[in-house]
């Protein structure tokens, strides 16, 4: 269980599920992967959105690294995700919750997580945001789409390589809640299958193709 406002990390092994439950529709759970075994591979969403041709991640895509290789295959996904706008930080809680706020951060509870493997700050990047709903408005600006449509949400990710994984449960800065009201949610790690060819995550795209290429190259296959 991950408290409201409070962050999980852990070192999780290739070949493994990660599944996030958001039993009380919490709006937004922030995510950072590292490769393992060289923390200098980290996520990149830009390329995750670019090279797939989406900002819509769900089930059957990747998140990529920033060497073009796969950190995580989306399985399974029940809500939107935002890998464009980022977490919350303490000047965007204070925009939003008022001067003087305390209310918690993803960029502070990313730190924290960092720290905890020996990691620092220039290693804590851009992340995903996933139960965020966003679109965007006619000026082209990026808005909150609503709550988080109902009550028991879910997303599986089976890791391709051993990964560090960061979660914060903080609000996403566009939450359409005007009070800080985050509200706690589950991981669940369990022992997977690997992919075999005939995955939907491989043959999604031949941009994911290539991608598993890349990634069963630098591990000999």
């Amino acid at each position: 269980m991950i408290p409201a406002g409070w962050y999980w990390s852990r070192r999780v092994a290739r070949g493994t599920t990660l599944r996030i439950i958001n039993d009380h529709a919490t709006p937004g759970v922030s995510a950072l992967f590292w490769n393992a075994s060289d923390t200098s591979e980290r996520f990149n969403p830009a390329d995750t959105v670019k090279v797939q041709w989406t900002a819509r991640l769900g089930r059957g895509k990747l998140l990529f690294s920033d060497m073009g290789r796969v950190l995580a295959s989306l399985t399974y996904s029940s809500g939107w995700h935002d890998a464009l706008v980022g977490g919350s930080t303490p000047e965007s809680n204070e925009r939003k919750y008022g001067v003087g706020t305390s209310a918690r951060n993803t960029r502070d509870n990313f730190l924290l997580a960092a720290a905890k493997h020996g990691l620092g700050p220039r290693d804590v990047g851009p992340c995903i945001n996933f139960f965020a709903p966003l679109t965007t408005d006619r000026s082209g600006r990026f808005v909150g789409r609503g709550k988080v449509s109902t009550e028991v949400i879910t997303s599986i990710y089976a890791p391709e390589m051993d990964i560090l994984v960061a979660l914060s449960n903080c609000p996403h800065p566009l939450s359409p809640d005007r009070d800080w009201q985050p509200r706690p949610v589950r991981a669940i790690l369990w022992e997977s299958p690997m992919h075999d060819s005939k995955d939907l995550c491989r043959r999604s795209a031949d941009e994911a193709i290539r991608a598993f290429e890349n990634t069963d190259a630098y591990f000999g296959g």
